[in-house]
């Protein structure tokens, strides 16, 4: 999503993944000028039956002046930036779920500055934002409502990028943005009341693919530091929706047994819960992690 006159361009896909910046109107890819790398999995030192992060995000753009630095196993990073080239760099988990996420530390900046949870479905193909500081960020696309979590009130928005880098190449694919109304560096992302709000505003995510915790900006500089983890489910839904009204997409009316959807039920050395509310079932995705979808 970019947001400004002075806007650089994403491009290119690297073997484990790729995204576009939120952007107000279509930019062409530039060429292949940035790293993407998957950190190897690891266990963390977290608490018990959360989940360990083994996924690392390192996008840096060719002139972008970033120093990144990332401690997988224990789920913290640091960030410290002056540039006038995009970055988007953080540690999550691939691929992601609608459990509960946690997050503490500090992040300031001068000019463009995001602290956001940041992923992607596919079927269909969604790049989403759940935006915890947005300084110098320009909302572009469709306000679809508000949504009351954690806290505080988000704005919800839908944008449309246009032949834009993705997971799956140059693609036309919407962007689902929750914006923060009162910015924050320490808490609680219930993850799952976005889904749902997100659903009741009309906008399906598919298949989960990564999720981080991530530092974005394209013109500015500023500093973090970032600790992060993530638990099991609760199995509630939202406190809040969209512009669609209450409900979600986690099967009301169904079982409220069982993780809910998106949710981890099964994989090596997995302890939570092992069914899904319906009408979800559970899906292997692979030998260490099976999701309700």
């Amino acid at each position: 999503m970019g947001i400004s006159s002075v806007f650089v361009a994403l491009s290119a896909l690297v073997a484990g993944g790729a995204f576009a910046l939120p952007a107000p109107e279509p930019v062409a890819p530039a060429g292949p000028f940035f790293e993407l790398r998957s950190g190897n999995t690891s266990l963390s030192n977290l608490a018990r039956r959360a989940e360990p992060v083994n996924y690392n995000q390192d996008y840096v753009a060719g002139g972008a002046n970033v120093q990144y630095s990332p401690n997988q196993g224990a789920g913290s990073f640091s960030v410290n930036y002056n540039t006038q080239g995009d970055f988007v760099v953080g540690l999550g988990w691939q691929p992601g779920d609608a459990n509960p996420i946690n997050y503490s530390g500090t992040f300031s900046a001068q000019g463009v500055g995001i602290l956001a949870i940041y992923g992607w479905s596919t079927n269909p193909l969604v790049e989403y934002y759940v935006m915890e500081v947005h300084d110098g960020y320009q909302t572009a696309g469709t306000h679809k409502g508000t949504l009351t979590s954690d806290g505080g009130t988000y704005d919800i928005w839908e944008h449309q990028q246009v032949n834009q880098p993705s997971i799956q190449g140059t693609s036309t694919f919407n962007q689902y943005i929750s914006i923060r109304q009162s910015p924050r560096t320490s808490g609680t992302v219930t993850i799952q009341n976005h889904f749902d709000a997100w659903a009741n505003a009309g906008m399906n995510l598919g298949t989960l693919n990564y999720q981080v915790m991530a530092v974005e900006s394209w013109s500015g500089s500023g500093s973090g530091q970032i600790s992060l983890s993530k638990g099991t489910s609760s199995g509630s839904g939202g406190n809040g929706g969209g512009s669609g009204g209450s409900g979600g997409s986690g099967g009301s009316g169904g079982s409220t047994t069982g993780a809910a959807q998106w949710g981890q039920c099964g994989g090596t050395g997995w302890t939570g819960p092992t069914t899904c509310q319906s009408p979800y079932t559970c899906k292997v995705i692979n030998p260490y992690y099976s999701q309700c979808q």
